[in-house]
């Protein structure tokens, strides 16, 4: 009996542990997103880092080829929101990147491109 609530015991402490684990874990998918509204260009991304306590600084700019057009900057903690809206130009190529840092670490930027109609 002594041994059965022993391992009950050691089961509930390993079931708790795996939880409060999955907890802290998070999905990372820093993804952009870029949108156009007739000739409005609508950007945004909500870049989050892999903790909820990560310190997390993104900006995301905005290119017509390869021609700088707008940026858009912000931090946080856990996550961060970022957007922004700005005049495009009808039948243009356009790419949104976004960079960012975790903890102060520089990570790979990512981008999405769209033409707008």
């Amino acid at each position: 009996m002594k041994r059965r609530m022993f391992s009950l015991a050691a089961l509930l402490l390993l079931v708790l542990s795996i939880s409060v684990q999955a907890a802290q874990l998070r999905a990372v998918s820093n993804r952009p997103t870029l949108s156009f509204s007739g000739t409005t260009a609508s950007c945004y991304v909500n870049c989050k880092g892999a903790s909820t306590s990560d310190d997390l600084y993104a900006t995301l700019t905005l290119y017509q080829g390869n021609t700088y057009v707008d940026s858009w900057s912000d931090s946080g903690t856990g996550s961060v929101f970022v957007s922004g809206q700005c005049a495009a130009k009808s039948g243009r190529d356009y790419k949104l990147v976004l960079s960012y840092t975790v903890n102060g670490q520089a990570q790979s930027s990512v981008f999405v491109s769209n033409t707008c109609p």
